[in-house]
């Protein structure tokens, strides 16, 4: 099974970003739609000893492998990131489907996929006979048809993502107080891909996170007392690993265009991150001043994080992406704008990290090469730890400057190719792209 893309889209990354790599893009489109089999947890070490974070994390999968009547998780400290504790997942495993069916819709069955209980409010449709207590077979509607309180069995396209016990009759989900309700509807027992529970590992020091998103941050290696600014900042995951690493002492902008989104952020309640709702494509001015907030004055930040809006089509697992050729032409023009803005708003000597969560050479490689001909201040540098693979081939970056990306590439999975668990884990990834800069220096007139 491959992901669904538009034909406009899937037409273009065969033509355009895989053109010299078309067999590659073949094995990424067979295992994105697979979960990867880890699960990392990224631990605040400055709040809690790596040993009391293990202990209390084993012991709370412990509860829940019982409840579920699971087997125990094994887990491991990543060889070079010692704040990521990662847990080795399995699957997929061959259930037996029982009679009754409840239906959730497809990004609720990709979070099942991936370690998830079902909530009430994802129940799109169970049969009348359904009452607390009963064994269920939850599928994920592929086309988003099914209609909200079905009665009788879906007959259209679905995804089978596992067994559980129903935690609620049918009458408590589909009624007139049914908006109200909250709490869990289907506790997933015999899932077929079996994960931890992350809405049950709830510690204030510990923060889920894709091991890709955790190297991003290691890469830009921000210090203490130093001033970054997170250009793309919401969620918060990475501005927050960021405040992590400077032991919460310096300076750190975090932007993001979104209101609500920023309004979440704030709720972080990081002592030393000044949050703003601010479009980062406006961030320089010439004649701001430092202290006022957005716009800032040129060369303001020792560190920069550009995590870009990006097409997101390395995001696993991910059965069908509907995003037309034109939204996926957007990106690379915004991304490029961010970049050119961060590399304006970095002192001499700065760091600069930009990334994406996707596969397109469009979104990466070729993203790099144009920004390193209209910025000749800026170098590409590899990262002190260097996980992913070499850039895509085709694209304008020379071989040496393509082996300083990285490239998370998970489409390696498909093949006879074998690995250590310990360096499975850097490869069962999401799709995903790293480069680092450092600013020289002198500008060049380009």
């Amino acid at each position: 099974m491959s992901v669904q893309l538009d034909s406009g889209v899937l037409a273009h990354l065969r033509s355009v970003d895989f053109k010299v790599e078309d067999e590659n893009l073949d094995r990424y489109l067979q295992v994105l739609t697979q979960p990867p089999m880890f699960t990392t947890l990224r631990i605040d070490c400055s709040c809690v000893s790596k040993v009391e974070a293990e202990e209390k994390i084993k012991i709370s999968l412990e509860k829940q492998s019982c409840k579920r009547g699971m087997a125990k998780f094994s887990m491991f400290w990543h060889r070079d990131f010692q704040d990521c504790l990662v847990l080795h997942n399995r699957g997929p495993n061959n259930v037996e489907k029982v009679e009754k069916e409840v239906m959730v819709d497809l990004a609720c069955g990709m979070a099942i996929l991936r370690g998830a209980d079902i909530f009430i409010q994802g129940i799109m449709a169970a049969p009348p006979s359904l009452t607390k207590g009963d064994a269920v077979s939850v599928y994920a509607d592929l086309d988003k048809k099914c209609l909200k309180g079905l009665t009788s069995k879906y007959t259209g396209r679905k995804l089978f993502v596992g067994n559980g016990i129903s935690q609620v009759s049918r009458a408590e989900v589909f009624n007139a107080h049914s908006e109200t309700l909250r709490g869990l509807g289907v506790l997933m027992t015999q899932p077929v891909y079996e994960a931890p529970c992350l809405s049950e590992l709830s510690y204030p020091w510990l923060v889920p996170q894709n091991l890709p998103s955790i190297a991003c941050v290691h890469a830009l290696d921000p210090q203490s007392g130093e001033s970054v600014l997170d250009m793309c900042a919401a969620p918060g995951g990475k501005t927050s690993h960021i405040a992590s690493l400077m032991n919460y002492r310096g300076f750190i902008v975090a932007l993001e265009k979104s209101n609500q989104r920023a309004k979440k952020l704030k709720q972080l309640g990081l002592h030393n991150v000044q949050v703003f709702a601010f479009d980062s494509t406006k961030a320089l001015s010439e004649v701001a001043k430092r202290e006022s907030g957005p716009p800032f004055p040129p060369a303001t930040f020792d560190r920069i994080l550009v995590d870009a809006p990006c097409s997101a089509l390395g995001q696993r697992p991910c059965c069908i992406n509907i995003m037309p050729l034109k939204q996926l032409g957007s990106y690379p023009v915004i991304q490029h704008r961010l970049l050119m803005v961060a590399a304006d708003l970095l002192k001499p000597g700065g760091v600069l990290v930009y990334s994406t969560c996707t596969i397109t050479s469009t979104e990466n490689e070729e993203q790099v090469a144009k920004f390193l001909v209209k910025r000749p201040d800026m170098q590409l540098v590899a990262p002190h730890v260097q996980l992913g693979k070499c850039g895509l081939q085709g694209s304008q970056l020379t071989a040496s400057q393509r082996s300083m990306v990285q490239r998370f590439d998970p489409g390696v999975l498909v093949g006879e190719a074998s690995f250590p668990r310990e360096d499975l884990c850097n490869v069962d990834t999401i799709g995903f792209f790293i480069a680092k800069f450092v600013k020289t220096d002198h500008k060049e007139d380009t």
